[in-house]
C-alpha cells in the first residue's frame, strides 16, 4: 500500500476555493449525517466524481464516510488499518482518519462550500481510491492505473475551476447560484465539437490542447461579460 505525507496528501486545507467542483476526497465539517445522531461531524466524500453527478448536476445523495480523530499512521501502519483513510494534520496539526466501515449516503444539500475544510491532491485521491479498493476487495491497485482511469475527470475538474476563477467576479464566487450557472456554461462548452472536448479528454495526449482552448474561451467570455449586450450575464 502506498504512503503519502500531509503536504502531498492535500490540495487545500481550511481555505478552499469555492470554484473547485465537489470531488472525491473532499472533507466537510459540521454535517449532521443521517443515521449518526444529531451532532454535526466531519465527513469525507468517498464516491467517484462520475458516481455523484448526472451531467453537471449532483445526485440527490452522495456517498461519504465519517471522519474522526486518530493516532498518526506511519511506516508499516499503512499496510494495515484498511478500515480507515489516514488524514494526517488535517486541522491545526491534529490527525484524523476516515472510517471506511461506516460509509453511508448523505443528502447532497448538506455538503456546502461553506462546510468544506479540505480537498485532496490528485495523488491523495489515488491513495484514497487504492485504500477503498483494498478495504472492500483485498486487491491492491497500483496508483498508476488509478491515475490513468481518473485523469480525464480530474483534468476536467481543474479546467472547470480555472474557467470559473477567470470568468466570475469575487462577488459572484461567493454566490452559489452564479457558480452553478457558469458551471452550466462550461459544461455546454465542454460538450461542443466532434468529437466533443469532453470525449477528447479521455485521451491524455489531448489534455494540454483542451486546457489551452478553455483558457482562450474563458478569457473571451470574461471580456464579453464586461461589455453589456455582448453576452448573457
Amino acid at each position: 500500500m502506498d504512503q503519502i505525507e500531509p503536504d502531498a496528501l492535500y490540495d487545500e486545507r481550511t481555505d478552499v476555493s469555492r470554484a473547485r467542483p465537489l470531488l472525491q476526497g473532499d472533507v466537510f465539517d459540521g454535517v449532521a449525517l443521517p443515521g449518526f445522531g444529531d451532532t454535526p461531524m466531519k465527513v469525507q466524500v468517498v464516491a467517484h466524481p462520475c458516481a455523484m453527478r448526472t451531467g453537471a448536476n449532483l445526485t440527490p445523495r452522495i456517498t461519504v464516510a465519517p471522519v474522526a480523530k486518530s493516532q498518526a499512521v506511519t511506516g508499516n501502519g499503512w499496510e494495515g488499518n484498511l478500515r480507515v483513510m489516514p488524514l494526517a494534520e488535517l486541522i491545526d496539526g491534529k490527525n484524523f482518519a476516515t472510517k471506511l466501515v461506516d460509509v453511508t449516503a448523505c443528502p447532497a444539500e448538506l455538503l456546502t462550500r461553506e462546510h468544506r475544510i479540505a480537498t485532496l491532491s490528485h495523488r491523495g485521491i489515488y491513495v484514497l481510491q487504492q485504500r477503498i479498493v483494498k478495504h472492500y476487495t483485498r486487491l491492491e491497485m497500483p496508483l498508476e492505473l488509478l491515475r490513468r482511469e481518473s485523469a480525464p475527470v480530474l483534468t476536467e475538474a481543474e479546467i472547470q475551476q480555472d474557467w470559473l476563477e477567470a470568468v466570475l467576479t469575487d462577488a459572484e464566487l461567493d454566490d452559489d447560484d452564479a457558480i452553478a450557472a457558469e458551471a452550466g456554461v462550461f459544461e455546454e462548452w465542454l460538450r461542443e465539437g466532434t468529437p466533443s472536448r469532453q470525449r477528447r479528454l479521455r485521451t491524455e495526449i489531448h489534455h494540454a490542447d483542451v486546457r489551452r482552448e478553455a483558457q482562450r474561451a474563458a478569457t473571451q467570455r470574461a471580456q464579453e461579460r464586461e461589455t453589456p449586450g455582448q453576452a448573457d450575464n
